[in-house]
């Protein structure tokens, strides 16, 4: 098989004294020819008044503290095929972008496949939507879709709440694994009404009571959110949540049946644009003077409710408002807003990382998923102890 060679837009730390390789990769210096360390360019101190416009600013990695081999490990790990599928790997660190690399045929303006980082993206314009009063999470879902009140006829239903649905608590057993025959399969590949298909599904706990795993249930907030405001949810997520942070390009999945749009995993977007959206949750929902989402949505969004939830990798990680959350210290749990590593996640390593106290924004988007979670153990177990130490 054909090694993925990767491309390095911006560059590590020492590549001015490297030559470039013919296919475009830096090459790492050998032990007996490394150059003497070079002094460390210092750098304002405006992380907290910095937002990016068209373009970021870049700065090398050790000019904000982190180690540039710990980074030259992601390509490095691809070329011996320890692992496979990335097609894109970026780092911003105190408003700087200090790594951005491409692999295979992947480039950066390719609008890529988001999976289930649409699920946080999700979560970001419902929080939108109740800042602005047009709904009420805790309001029951019916209420916004009435028409669906004889969906199933388990009487839960009338009780499912929006918060249940962001919590992964609605107790309707939209299983997603194994993925053929399962609900997931079934609304995928449906002309019909995905609504409905999630809606209909049997329950097999009380709403609130048991965290299961539900893309449906995301589907069927984002149509909520839709009536809520009497706006389509796509139009809605540009005009309140892409457009202040200067994104385009992106687009949603959307129902042949009736434009619902596919909030569970449906969204496309670029690499370098998810990290505007990372850096929107670093800064507590602030983009340049303005509040486009509540402070007080992140914290309440990004709080675990569901302790271990899952597993990235070998990373244990819980979850909270259609976020996951993993602890940096895991001696310390993810409540502690310090120890936290604020993560959204997708099929095929899909990634995005948010570490509020080290002032970091990693994003990875993958093609597989060839051992999933990778990118999770680089960033909780070698990235931020590196940058910590």
């Amino acid at each position: 098989m054909k090694q993925r060679l990767h491309r390095v837009v911006v560059a590590v730390a020492l590549s001015a004294c490297r030559g470039a390789n013919e296919d475009g990769t830096t090459p790492l210096p050998s032990s007996s020819t490394a150059p003497s360390p070079q002094p460390v360019a210092a750098l304002p101190e405006d992380a907290s008044t910095y937002f990016p416009g068209s373009t970021w600013r870049t700065a090398s990695p050790e000019q904000v503290g982190i180690p540039s081999e710990m980074l030259a490990r992601v390509g490095q790990r691809l070329a011996s095929r320890t692992w496979r599928g990335l097609d894109s790997f970026l780092v911003v660190r105190r408003g700087y972008l200090v790594h951005e690399s491409y692999y295979g045929a992947s480039f950066r303006d390719d609008v890529h496949t988001m999976q289930s980082v649409s699920k946080s993206v999700t979560s970001l314009v419902t929080g939108i939507a109740s800042d602005t009063g047009s709904l009420d999470v805790q309001a029951p879902l019916l209420s916004l879709l009435p028409q669906y009140a004889n969906a199933s006829p388990d009487p839960r239903l009338s009780r499912v709440t929006l918060r249940d649905l962001l919590a992964m608590r609605s107790g309707i057993n939209f299983y997603e694994t194994p993925y053929p025959g399962s609900p997931l399969e079934v609304l995928n590949t449906s002309r019909g009404d995905w609504v409905r298909i999630a809606l209909e599904q049997p329950f097999n706990a009380d709403p609130g009571a048991l965290w299961q795993y539900n893309s449906g249930g995301v589907i069927a907030l984002g149509a909520a959110v839709a009536s809520a405001t009497s706006t389509p949810f796509h139009a809605y997520a540009r005009e309140r949540l892409f457009t202040p942070l200067g994104i385009t390009g992106q687009y949603w999945v959307v129902s042949s049946y009736d434009a619902t749009v596919h909030t569970g995993g449906g969204l496309y977007m670029r690499a370098i644009d998810l990290a505007k959206v990372g850096y929107l949750v670093l800064k507590q929902g602030q983009w340049d003077g303005r509040q486009v989402v509540s402070s007080s949505w992140l914290a309440r969004s990004t709080t675990p409710i569901t302790a271990r939830a899952s597993l990235f990798g070998g990373v244990p990680v819980d979850y909270g408002l259609l976020w996951w959350m993993a602890p940096i210290d895991p001696a310390i749990s993810a409540v502690d807003v310090d120890n936290r590593v604020i993560i959204a996640s997708g099929n095929m390593n899909q990634f995005l990382f948010v570490v509020p106290s080290l002032d970091l924004v990693v994003v990875n988007t993958g093609s597989t998923n060839d051992s999933f979670g990778i990118t999770v153990d680089f960033v909780v177990r070698e990235l931020i102890p590196a940058i910590s130490r």
